[in-house]
């Protein structure tokens, strides 16, 4: 069976062919790990009464061990003697240290001493310790200052971190030679190297760096490499050690964000967190995706508002922000994105946590010289599955018509059915138009973004500004962006200090209606005949078309614009109390306007009647939040570490809507006051808001055991005074079992953290006024009245996520392979839906809690470094694996586990099923005989019928995949970096809600003015014998099947693999860069949805198809290719 593949073609036995050998290059690379950084070494020695330092020299000798020790805090000077024959290094070094005040730890072939039992030093040992275990990179030991050189050529400095802290133990070495040294535990440095040459400074946790010496002092800020295990955890409120988080939370690179030619930020995500399911179900410019956070846990927009009741809260510099925010954010200004997947994470944002967390870090100022970044890109993109989207040609139309005019009897030949069609469905074999190439076109991208940051020890900002334009793939599509911002951070004294945050972006949006709207340019596609041309002979748009519309005339003369405004800003001081006690206040206010255009013209549509229609919406969202919050942090002794805050709460929001409708507009003005009958006015304003109390503690004992917990009560103004208040809490334990003692020993493992966690989040992102009966208003013979919109329901309740959470977070063999392991469940109650109900009430619907739905998995995320270069300067080779698995599954509805079912259409929701499921006649496929559809119609699937009303109708299936995944391979030698990225969704359903008109075989009217796809064509019936799964195409409505009406015909599996993300970059080298006067400079080429295999031969359209499942004629996806640029200076 032939499959799809479309980019680069690999057959399918290459394909695992190349899989196997992955697998197998995998493997060996882990068994290499395994053998080469595990040191079990016996030595035999023979010391009388010699120093200590001698001892170690003799030690050294004899094997590959190097010490490391500071002769200021260790008396090297003592004398000592031992015999050993063939003995561990451990048993040795234990009698020869038996009578001195010095401990030690070994790892690799490092060897730390230190002294015991010194308070004042012990968390510094800890800390250098637990550096030099993680170091895999040391290749140079300094076992004490180092000596006086006859050579005056002498460097030195401090290395101190983003803090400002010291830091112990940096590897600095000079660029292409053997020399080099480690900082002390002060973070300084000396050694020998000359004008000219490169330092390159390395450190695990933190980013390589390299300088150009041109002075005997180089002081260098190293900045943490967040891809490490010791990384921090930023949750919004607080930012947290990642070694003392005992909830389910990833942060994502700054790098896997920036240099992407993607509209809004969160389609960057895609792949980079297991249980964040990223999906695009349009490629309408501009438009954010679907999000969800280890599945869906509500009816979702089910109340018809545009509100997604399942996506996740978003938070901004900890603010609570829309996607549309997020959306708008300059990647460039990105610092990090960390997701929060489980309650230990959310339950500290209460109401609003329940679909989980992300967070978005963006980039301050730092002390020292200005730097100013720039980076651009510009390319160009397609839709990724494009020879799917080919219709018919005119000799393949005519081949089709000719065919179905003489199995509708009309014709006894292939001459009587060319005119026959000539004369009944207007057919003209001399014009052939590619309404594929004329409708769809490439599109343009360009992105610059522009960074300017500094300051002094006090006051530190950063100023930015980007510009952003795509064009989409149809005509008269595109988006574009304009955005600013500026970040000031002042340290008042050393008692107060403040953030201010003030952003703005304009966003301009141009768009092209999707699904069955008449000016859909897709489904223009398959409504337009390839024997209609375009054009008139005298160069105007011919208009004369079969119960269509010319779509490219309908383009240009139509406008549909959004224009939105957005300004953000921030204020958040800290006041010092005392040592490891504060106050902290923040004020934030968020204003969005919304201007959307719509003008049809009066020559096309449904508005010639009207001669013309324009719509004019704004809106005008504003919303606040006020905090005050008291955080205390105390360390106790060496091993007792203590976090708590609590704080109070304010957000609101005013939301206010004028709609206007006009006739009779003039078709060349974007402006209703040329209108000359205004038809209909509408305003609306909503407000609401939540009050909050909360605290939160985490403990820490040695980083060993961990307990963490949160307490949260809100208020929330969407229900009544009855069930206005929520109270939410979660509660966290972990056991790193890597820092217990027994543990010391082992080569193995740096991180081995078992952590479990549960928690009740509710959920108020609902309705507005739910449980209000509300009005609205109407006309009746020019007399304005009331009628009921809503029946208010009092008793409507939170809905209450409750989350298990079990997981593992380990690393292997000095962070050559980490990852982490989650197991979770999450029910959610009280499902909240709409109901209708009896119109004697005065009202259809009224809202209730009816349900509760399941959700659980398991998540893997992995990262191997599977090469590594001993100078970070060789030839390098990472990877990175996310594996999710959810399965959702409807508990109750009615309140009983024995609830109706609800049936919408197409969709059901029914008890024991997923809630995006499907509810279709079955199709039994074609009657080989004569070419009709037939269906089943029992459950036992033997019947069949050719009569659609005695088909049976059954759950198919649903929308859900078994599982998504991504891996990322990169690979770096010297300024070279190659990266590639593949997804796959795989499992669920797609059912195409058009494919009934675009697949039609004649057995709708109007099959014989529209074209077909291509698929219909290439495997119809034609005679018989013939098996397949399209009917015999037959002119006219005569099919008795009704093979056109809603079946799983048009039902997919909507598994795929995608070569997401291909970049080829280039780092120029330190001497190049300082000649240009610059501090970076990278080109890169890159691709973004380059090759797409899917699954189900049928399909033919990109599988990416929304959450729901559901293709609807919709802008099709695109694959892009690009060139940037990135520089500093």
């Amino acid at each position: 069976m032939k499959k799809n593949f479309h980019g680069v073609f690999i057959p399918k036995k290459h394909l695992i062919r190349i899989m196997k050998i992955y697998s197998l290059l995998i493997c060996i690379t882990i068994a290499k790990l395994f053998s080469s950084t595990t040191y079990s070494q016996n030595i035999s020695i023979h010391l009388d009464k010699v120093t200590l330092q001698n001892a170690i020299k003799e030690i050294e000798g004899k094997s590959e061990y190097h010490f490391f020790y500071n002769n200021n805090l260790i008396d090297i000077s003592k004398k000592v003697s031992l015999k050993a024959k063939n003995e561990r290094i451990e048993k040795i070094l234990r009698e020869l240290l038996s009578d001195t005040n010095i401990n030690f730890k070994i790892y690799k072939n490092q060897i730390v001493l230190f002294p015991k039992n010194v308070k004042s030093t012990g968390q510094t040992m800890k800390n250098l310790i637990d550096l030099v275990a993680k170091n895999s990179r040391s290749s140079i030991v300094v076992n004490s200052p180092p000596k006086k050189s006859t050579v005056q050529n002498k460097v030195s400095g401090t290395v101190i971190s983003e803090e400002g802290l010291p830091l112990p133990g940096v590897n600095v070495v000079v660029k292409n030679s053997n020399k080099g040294t480690l900082t002390d535990f002060d973070g300084k440095y000396s050694l020998e190297a000359n004008i000219g040459d490169t330092l390159v400074f390395s450190y695990v946790g933190f980013t390589t760096e390299e300088v150009i010496i041109n002075t005997r002092t180089v002081n260098i800020t190293l900045k943490a490499d967040v891809s490490d295990l010791g990384e921090v955890v930023v949750t919004g409120y607080a930012v947290q050690r990642k070694s003392r988080v005992t909830g389910a939370a990833v942060t994502v690179k700054a790098d896997l964000i920036q240099g992407n030619p993607r509209s809004v930020i969160q389609e960057s995500l895609q792949g980079s967190v297991a249980g964040l399911q990223i999906v695009s179900g349009t490629g309408q410019p501009g438009v954010n995706p679907d999000v969800r956070i280890r599945g869906t846990g509500s009816f979702d927009d089910d109340f018809g508002d545009g509100n997604d009741t399942s996506a996740p809260l978003y938070i901004l510099d900890g603010l609570q922000v829309s996607s549309a925010t997020i959306a708008s954010i300059n990647p460039g200004d990105v610092v990090n994105i960390t997701v929060l997947k489980d309650a230990a994470s959310t339950s500290i944002y209460g109401a609003r946590g329940a679909n989980g967390v992300i967070v978005v870090t963006t980039a301050k100022g730092k002390a020292g010289k200005t730097v100013v970044r720039y980076s651009t890109q510009t390319g160009f993109s397609s839709p990724t599955v494009a020879s799917q989207f080919k219709p018919l040609s005119t000799p393949e139309l005519q081949e089709l018509l000719t065919e179905g005019a003489i199995n509708a009897g009309f014709a006894n030949n292939q001459s009587e059915a060319l005119q026959f069609i000539i004369d009944n469905a207007n057919f003209n074999p001399d014009v052939n138009t590619d309404w594929y190439d004329e409708i769809i076109r490439t599109g343009v991208y360009t992105q610059h973004d522009l960074s300017i940051s500094g300051g002094g020890d006090n006051t530190q900002f950063f100023l930015s500004g980007g510009y952003f334009n795509q064009e989409g793939v149809v005509a008269s599509s595109d988006f574009e962006r304009m955005n600013a911002r500026l970040r000031i951070n002042h340290k008042l004294n050393d008692r107060i200090k403040f953030d201010a945050n003030l952003s703005y972006n304009k966003d301009i949006t141009n768009t092209r209606p999707d699904g069955g709207n008449d000016e859909n340019p897709i489904r223009a596609l398959y409504r337009v005949r390839s024997d209609q041309s375009v054009f008139n002979p005298d160069g105007s748009f011919n208009l004369s078309f079969n119960d269509e519309h010319n779509p490219l005339a309908l383009a240009e003369a139509e406008t549909r614009r959004d224009i939105r405004h957005r300004i953000l800003g921030g204020f958040n001081g800290v006041f010092q109390i005392a040592k490891g006690l504060s106050l902290q206040g923040l004020v934030s206010m968020n204003t969005t306007v919304l201007d959307e255009f719509i003008r049809l013209p009066a020559t096309f549509s449904d508005s010639a009647d009207f001669n013309g229609i324009g719509e004019q919406d704004t809106d005008i969202l504003f919303d606040y939040t006020a905090r005050g919050l008291i955080r205390y942090t105390n360390t106790f002794g060496e091993n007792h570490s203590i976090t708590a805050f609590g704080g109070y709460e304010v957000t609101k929001s005013n939301d206010k809507r004028t709609d206007i409708e006009v006739n009779q507009i003039l078709d060349t003005f974007n402006d209703l006051e040329n209108a000359t009958q205004p038809i209909e006015a509408s305003t609306r304003t909503i407000r609401d808001g939540i009050n909050s109390v909360f605290i939160n503690g985490e403990y820490s004992f040695n980083d060993t055991y961990l307990i963490s917990g949160s307490l949260r009560r809100d208020g929330s103004s969407r229900f009544s005074d009855a069930n206005q208040f929520g109270t939410f809490w979660s509660v966290g334990l972990g056991w790193n079992l890597a820092k217990e003692n027994f543990m010391q020993n082992q080569n193995i493992f740096n991180d081995l953290k078992f952590r479990g966690s549960y928690g009740i989040n509710g959920n108020d992102n609902i309705r507005r006024n739910g449980f209000l009966t509300t009005f609205s208003t109407n006309n009746y013979n020019d007399l304005p009245g009331f009628f009921f919109q809503q029946l208010g329901n009092p008793d409507l309740k939170w809905e209450e996520n409750k989350t298990l959470d079990l997981g593992l977070d380990f690393s292997l063999f000095n962070s050559r392979i980490r990852g982490t392991f989650d197991w979770y469940t999450r029910t959610t109650d009280g499902l909240l839906r709409e109901r209708q109900i009896s119109a004697v009430n005065a009202s259809l619907f009224i809202t209730e809690n009816i349900g509760e739905v399941e959700n659980s998995g398991y998540e893997i995320e992995l990262n191997t470094k599977n090469i590594v270069s001993s100078n970070g300067s060789g030839f390098e080779w990472d990877t990175d694996l996310t594996f999710s698995t959810n399965k959702n599954e409807v508990k109750i509805l009615d309140n009983t586990e024995s609830g109706l079912p609800i049936i919408n259409g197409t969709s059901i929701i029914a008890v024991g099923e997923d809630i995006n499921s499907f509810f279709l006649p079955i199709y039994a496929g074609v009657d080989p005989a004569n070419g009709e559809a037939l269906w089943y119609t029992d459950g036992t699937r033997t019947e069949v019928t050719n009569n659609y009303g005695d088909a049976e109708r059954a759950i198919a299936g649903n929308a859900s995949p078994d599982f998504y995944a991504a891996l990322r391979n990169t690979f770096r030698y010297k300024g070279f970096t190659l990266g590639f990225q593949f997804y796959s969704s795989w499992g669920g359903n797609i059912y195409d809600t058009w494919g009934r008109f675009t697949n039609s075989d004649g057995s709708r009217a109007n099959s014989p003015i529209g074209n077909v796809n291509r698929g219909t064509f290439e495997r119809r019936w034609r005679q018989p014998g013939d098996v397949t799964d399209v009917p015999a195409f037959v002119f006219g409505n005569s099919q008795t099947g009704e093979s056109n009406q809603a079946s799983t015909r048009f039902l997919y599996d909507g598994s795929y693999v995608r070569l997401r993300e291909v970049e080829l970059a280039y780092t120029f080298q330190p001497d190049v860069i300082s000649r240009l006067s610059l501090t970076n400079l990278k080109m890169y080429l890159k691709a973004n949805n380059l090759w797409t295999y899917i699954h189900d031969d049928r399909l033919e359209r990109d599988p990416e198809a929304g959450l729901r499942g559901r293709l609807d004629q919709n802008i099709p996806l695109v694959k892009t290719i690009f060139f940037g640029l990135d520089l500093s200076f």
